[in-house]
Formats: structure tokens, C-alpha cells, sequence
């Protein structure tokens, strides 16, 4: 009888165990699942962080562009404003 009850002991201690090893096993598990998350939102914040990028390079390359057609522009204005007023400066 002895013996039973010490083979109970242990088993109730072996299942103790066995609930406290996978409760921390989901929960290292979902913590887990969370920074894999975070990698994959760091991946996808990096991506458009390169896409703004280039948008943003190809908006000051128009802008870029469009100052200097607005400069040409208004160098032509200017010179027909000389050219229809000769005697002002």
C-alpha cells in the first residue's frame, strides 16, 4: 500500500509538472509568435520605407525639373517684357 501511494505521489508530481512544462511552453510559444510578428512588421515597415524612399526621389527629381522649366519660362517672359518695353530696365 505504501508503495501505491508513493506511485500516486509521483504521478501527481509528474502531471504537475507536465501542466507547469506546457503552460510555459504556450506562453514561450505565443511570445514566439509575437516577435515573429514584430520581425514581419519590421520587414514590411522597412519595404515601405524603401518604396517612400524612391518616391521621394522621383518627387524631387520632378520638382527639380519643374523649377528649372519655370526659371526657363520666366527668363522668356522677362525678355519679351524687354523686348515690348525697349526704353525700361
Amino acid at each position: 500500500e505504501m508503495e501505491v501511494e508513493e506511485l500516486q505521489r509521483l504521478l501527481a508530481g509528474m502531471e504537475k509538472d507536465h501542466r507547469d512544462l506546457r503552460a510555459r511552453m504556450e506562453s514561450e510559444q505565443a511570445e514566439l509568435e509575437q516577435l515573429r510578428k514584430v520581425e514581419e512588421d519590421k520587414a514590411a515597415q522597412q519595404e515601405r520605407s524603401s518604396q517612400l524612399e524612391k518616391e521621394v526621389a522621383v518627387l524631387r527629381e520632378k520638382i527639380h525639373h519643374l523649377d528649372d522649366m519655370l526659371k526657363s519660362q520666366q527668363r522668356k517672359v522677362r525678355h519679351m517684357i524687354e523686348q515690348v518695353t525697349p526704353g525700361k530696365t
